[in-house]
């Protein structure tokens, strides 16, 4: 088994231009979600129950350390319906590597600190469409 270090990753976030912006200098955790929603499909007579896939959803959750920077960047694309463009390469982006993608909009970002640590940002994207599971 090939272990990745979690240290290799890169993400990259839409800005308010729509340029691809890698924001990995502030990015301390990523987490993608790919969900499918299902539908009950039990009937009479059945004795277990039964589904069907429907939809597909997704959202992706980030932490990282506070900076002006990043809150500007998004600040700037905070409100917006137009989608963004999400990159997410949980072992760099050399050729080959897994690189997780699609389409998604800013849904909350939570600034915080602690007496003993660093200021941090939270912040989630809710994915609009389909996400891919590429190659970089």
């Amino acid at each position: 088994m090939a272990f990745v270090a979690g240290k290799n990753s890169v993400f990259k976030l839409d800005n308010s231009g729509g340029a691809l912006t890698d924001l990995s200098a502030y990015i301390t955790d990523v987490s993608v979600d790919f969900g499918d929603d299902s539908a009950e499909t039990t009937t009479y007579g059945d004795s277990s129950k039964e589904y069907i896939l429907t939809l597909a959803d997704g959202s992706v959750s980030v932490t990282a350390l506070f900076d002006a920077t990043l809150v500007a960047h998004l600040g700037a694309i905070r409100g917006s319906s137009t989608s963004k463009s999400y990159e997410f390469y949980p072992d760099g982006t050399t050729g080959g590597n897994p690189k997780l993608s699609g389409e998604c909009l800013l849904t909350s970002m939570s600034p915080g600190s602690s007496v003993g640590g660093t200021a941090s940002l939270n912040f989630n994207l809710q994915c609009t469409g389909d996400q891919t599971i590429g190659t970089a």
